[in-house]
């Protein structure tokens, strides 16, 4: 009886040990920052973060937006970086360019990790430009950078031309069939968005869309964007442990949409491989890259080894969708709303347009939209006031010090946050940030991605892949649909959000409507 005592109080005093241990680790976490005497958002208390948990209430990404940007706002000039605690972890937000060119240009190998999971395989689809990192990022991101040389996209014209020409017509219809003129115009976008992407990438015609329906492609597509499979805590476990969690065969694309996306473009791929036709669209390329991938190998006939090629030409096609169908939809709809919101700058890329138009015999060739400077300097300014990524995660792959600065130091697994959103309204870098003004981008001073001030597709190394492609699908839509119609802005609806949708008044120009004949003359 006296030794199971004894053994009693050694498991208690083991079990008040780790609850010391604990609770200093804890106190160390939250004064972390103090202890290095950097400038600090002091952490939340203990209880907060603890509801947190047990609610898995989340941050919404608007939420985090205005976080970052009032820390920014607040500690901007105190140092390179300030610090800040997300729950209980400490983390960065990067307030100098230097430091920003150190992380996205200078030191990028220490950096080469947005923070993601990805479990290359157990998950095949999350196993992307996104989610991967170090060798495995450069090595895929060097076997697809000559598909986007200049060359490539003239070449890809003509599949993406029709598919504008289909929302051109979309959008005519719908007008036809519903009064006021007044459109809810994100659906519309996102429909030629996903269109062109099935189109394009994944080499879905008009023959195979009777089988794989728009629908059902978006819906899958939705699936994979917006399904949160786990909850709060276990992403929070994978982001943390990825390893571990890797082991666990935890994954994130759901199922039923992987099956989909893997039969999808098995058909598409056997068809092509067994009709011998070259097709002028992405998926010919990324076939062009499997074919390059097979001779390379000693075992050119391996059926693991195709199969591996296979899901990695998925993988390829995938990050499309993505990286591309919601962004490219939502700058879209946010071009056009502030065309809307400026009368003036509509109707001079709309004149820039026509001239342009006259130097190329009245034909939208590819060259003819390169041309038009003005629209490049509007979807510059579109992306200022609304980017694509209101702020950019990194995390430290190899600790650094950061230069002029002896006691601001980037330690190992440290998350930094860069916040887009903040340096793009700081009125230092764009004077009357609130106001749109496409003339900013035409100053002969050095850019302002040049200068670390501007993140519109990202920046540095692992800037997006992507942008010329998705410039393209820009230029291609709004050339079409501004030589057709005028955009003004709904005047029951002034303010809008994605959330809410963006609600124009469209009206074909040469159409004059009731009450507006004095505007017209």
């Amino acid at each position: 009886m006296k030794n199971l005592w004894i053994l009693f109080m050694i498991l208690g005093l083991i079990v008040l040990c780790l609850l010391v241990l604990l609770i200093i680790a804890a106190r160390y976490q939250r004064d972390y920052w103090r202890y290095l005497d950097i400038p600090h958002e002091r952490p939340k208390k203990l209880w907060p973060i603890m509801k947190q948990l047990i609610t898995q209430s989340l941050s919404t990404e608007a939420m985090k937006t205005a976080h970052y940007t009032a820390l920014y706002n607040k500690f901007k000039g105190s140092g390179p970086f300030c610090g800040f605690y997300a729950l209980l972890q400490p983390r960065v937000l990067v307030l100098d360019r230097e430091l920003i060119r150190q992380i996205m240009i200078k030191d990028f190998s220490s950096f080469n990790d947005r923070g993601m999971y990805c479990n290359q395989k157990s998950d095949p689809l999350s196993a992307d430009l996104y989610g991967l990192r170090g060798n495995h990022w450069k090595e895929m991101r060097q076997k697809l950078d000559p598909t986007f040389e200049s060359d490539r996209m003239s070449w890809l014209y003509g599949s993406l031309y029709d598919e504008a020409a289909q929302l051109l017509l979309t959008v005519s219809s719908t007008l036809m069939s519903q009064p006021h003129s007044t459109l809810h115009i994100q659906k519309l976008m996102r429909r030629y968005v996903i269109s062109a992407l099935a189109s394009c990438v994944f080499g879905v015609n008009a023959e195979q869309r009777q089988k794989y329906s728009m629908d059902e492609f978006e819906r899958m597509t939705e699936l994979v964007l917006s399904t949160k499979k786990h909850g709060y805590l276990m992403n929070l476990m994978m982001i943390r442990f990825p390893n571990f969690c890797r082991k666990l065969r935890m994954r994130l694309t759901p199922k039923e949409a992987e099956v989909y996306f893997l039969t999808l473009l098995g058909d598409i791929v056997q068809q092509r491989e067994a009709s011998q036709v070259r097709h002028q669209d992405y998926l010919q390329l990324l076939l062009d890259i499997k074919a390059l991938e097979l001779t390379t190998h000693e075992y050119e006939a391996d059926k693991e080894l195709k199969e591996h090629l296979q899901k990695e030409l998925a993988v390829h096609a995938f990050v499309f969708l993505k990286a591309g169908y919601e962004q490219t939809a939502n700058t879209l709809s946010f071009v056009l709303y502030e065309l809307a919101l400026n009368p003036e700058v509509q109707s001079q890329v709309r004149q820039e347009l026509k001239q342009a138009m006259e130097k190329h015999d009245n034909i939208l060739s590819y060259e003819c939209v390169q041309s038009l400077t003005l629209m490049g300097y509007v979807i510059l300014e579109t992306l200022r006031m609304h980017p694509i990524t209101p702020y950019i995660l990194r995390r430290v792959l190899s600790s650094c010090s950061v230069p002029d600065h002896l006691k601001y130091n980037l330690v190992k697994e440290l998350f930094v946050i860069i916040p887009t959103h903040a340096i793009h309204n700081d009125p230092e870098y764009y004077p009357e940030p609130n106001r749109f003004n496409p003339d900013r981008w035409g100053s002969p001073r050095d850019s302002f991605k040049e200068q670390s001030i501007w993140f519109g597709f990202g920046s540095g190394v692992r800037n997006c892949i992507g942008m010329q492609f998705a410039q393209l699908l820009l230029r291609l839509a709004l050339a079409l649909l501004l030589l057709e119609f005028e955009f003004t802005l709904n005047s029951k609806r002034p303010l809008v959000t994605l959330e809410d949708g963006i609600a124009l008044q469209l009206t074909p120009l040469g159409v004059v409507e009731p009450g507006l004949e004095e505007r017209a003359v």
